[in-house]
């Protein structure tokens, strides 16, 4: 899609009035919308700014927007049936986005974020206004001359009495070229009370740059009437932010306590990425215990596998799967590379596991289990191969094999197996 420098905008909404004005009247007719009638009416946008409009490029896809935001502002439709206006321009706003990554470096990118801008600083007062939201999307392909020249654009506008969409982008682009000061004042400065989701991007942005001792004053500072340890959805920054200042060790019994709430193996390795090994095994000895006593959650076993495999704990690894394991004809794939470790470094923890597994699968006396039940089979072998045991294998397999004579079709998945 084409990135013109100079373009008549009057000319081109003029001759987009029609369609701006047929997409409209759709959109605020119908009480009810699905997903897939309101992604029909996108294409159908998409598909005359392509046919009929495509000299007017990306300029072209914001006019098409502009035009059916200030219709929906003049019906006063907007905060009504705002969430389908807004998946309209989304999907308007994907085709700018690509249009940017391939012309990120051209001049005509400030051109047209300059004009994003104007609109955004004329309609700021709408709460609704799709500015915010188009400007934020083009943030992440803007180069690093295009962010500075948004931010000179954006310091030069009028936006304090704006919505708080726009006060929130203004105060995020500061932020990201640097001026952390600035970015929080202009946060302070409006007269609302911010909710964790919304300066959840400005979060994400320190934690990137590790500023630790920051992102704790932010929240002070922002959410001075919630305690300490109750930031909800910024809680977590919070946490890996207490972790990485903790250069005198000391066990945050707190943290952790709030992470077993909600366990999560990437929540774990962010806040130990900068411990030392044994403060990491400190820390895991407090959680596997815990851990335990919630086996009984689908999430708690996925992080206690990988906790198990991460620190080769390959002793309670055994116990797991021999105390703990509801069904070994289907194991996560966890589990499975879990097994796989334990083959590599400590076979000899297998071997009770396999046989127990084998006992178990044969036992229910299915088709499938018998295959799976002559599966482990295969893996004892290779496990006594592991130690030269072979011997004693293959004088348990005879031994299984007599003790099964009447399961004929289990006897039969061994003797393909092991023919």
């Amino acid at each position: 899609m084409k990135f013109p420098i100079h373009i008549n905008t009057e000319e081109v909404a003029s001759k987009l009035q029609p369609s701006v004005v047929s997409t409209y009247k759709k959109l605020a007719a119908s009480r009810y919308f699905t997903a897939s009638h309101l992604e029909l009416l996108s294409s159908e946008a998409k598909h005359t700014l392509h046919t009929h409009h495509s000299e007017s490029g990306v300029w072209g896809h914001l006019l098409y927007i502009e035009g059916v935001f200030q219709r929906s502002i003049q019906f006063n439709t907007t905060d009504q049936s705002h969430r389908r206006f807004d998946h309209f321009y989304t999907s308007l706003e994907e085709d700018i986005n690509k249009a940017l990554v391939e012309h990120k470096d051209s001049q005509a990118v400030r051109s047209f974020m300059r004009q994003l801008v104007v609109r955004l600083e004329q309609d700021q007062q709408y709460e609704h206004a799709p500015w915010p939201s188009i400007i934020e999307q083009c943030i992440p392909l803007l180069s690093a001359g295009h962010l500075e020249h948004l931010d000179q654009n954006l310091m030069s506008s009028s936006l304090h009495n704006g919505s708080s969409a726009s006060v929130r982008l203004k105060s995020y682009v500061t932020l990201l070229v640097g001026k952390e000061k600035q970015a929080l004042d202009q946060l302070l400065s409006f007269k609302t009370n911010w909710s964790e989701q919304q300066l959840t991007i400005h979060f994400k942005c320190l934690e990137s740059r590790e500023r630790w001792d920051t992102i704790l004053q932010w929240l002070k500072q922002l959410f001075p009437t919630k305690t300490k340890n109750k930031y909800g959805s910024l809680q977590a920054y919070a946490d890996r932010s207490h972790s990485h200042l903790n250069q005198h060790g000391v066990f945050l019994t707190d943290v952790w306590d709030r992470w077993l709430l909600a366990p999560s193996f990437q929540r774990f390795a962010a806040l130990t990425a900068h411990e030392k090994k044994d403060k990491k095994q400190q820390i895991v000895d407090y959680l596997l215990p815990r851990l335990e006593a919630q086996l009984h959650q689908a999430q708690a076993v996925q992080v206690y596998i990988r906790l198990l495999h991460d620190q080769q704990r390959f002793d309670k690894a055994a116990e797991y799967f021999l105390m703990h394991e509801r069904n070994p004809s289907r194991l996560h794939e966890d589990k499975e590379a879990l097994l796989e470790a334990m083959k590599t470094f400590t076979p000899e923890l297998l071997k009770p596991v396999f046989h127990q597994f084998v006992v178990r699968l044969a036992e229910k006396k299915s088709r499938i289990h018998y295959e799976k039940a002559a599966f482990y089979v295969s893996e004892l072998l290779q496990v006594y191969q592991l130690d030269q045991s072979e011997a004693l294998f293959y004088e348990y397999l005879e031994r299984l094999k007599a003790e099964y004579k009447t399961y004929r079709a289990f006897i039969k998945e061994l003797n393909v197996i092991h023919a």
